[in-house]
């Protein structure tokens, strides 16, 4: 729900931009700052919590002890699992597009943009998205700690 409504307020800021180029209205002057405040999310912190929520809700393992008794892709499963599949793609837009859009690599320089645009940032979504994959996906690993 998050992720439709950032996209929706997305399309209305950018058709009050479009259609009123001078003037801004109070609701576009709002929703900008709520979309800044979700860049900040998105850039920093949002994709760790976010992607585990999607990649749980998509991967499922029979006798699940989170999920008790409840058939995988069938029923609820089958609904959470196109939800997340869905948050998946905007979340990943959204990222994309404020990765490329908000470009802060030096904010104490006098220059706006100090140098061009390098590729960490989407390293760094990529660790992101990998931490919570890659969680998922090893799932039955034991830890062991040996007395030495």
């Amino acid at each position: 729900a998050l992720q439709a409504l950032m996209l929706l307020s997305l399309i209305i800021v950018m058709v009050q931009l479009h259609r009123n180029k001078n003037k801004h209205s109070t609701i576009s002057y709002y929703l900008l700052r709520v979309l800044g405040l979700y860049s900040i999310l998105v850039l920093t912190i949002g994709p760790i919590p976010l992607y585990n929520i999607f990649i749980q809700a998509v991967s499922c393992r029979e006798n699940d002890p989170l999920r008790g008794n409840v058939a995988c892709y069938t029923g609820v499963h089958l609904a959470n699992t196109v939800l997340a599949i869905f948050g998946i793609v905007i979340f990943t837009f959204f990222c994309l597009f404020m990765e490329i859009l908000c470009i802060d690599l030096n904010p104490s320089s006098d220059i706006p943009f100090a140098r061009p645009q390098s590729s960490v940032g989407l390293l760094k979504l990529i660790a992101k998205v990998g931490m919570p994959l890659y969680i998922a996906l090893d799932y039955d690993v034991s830890l062991v700690c040996e007395k030495l």
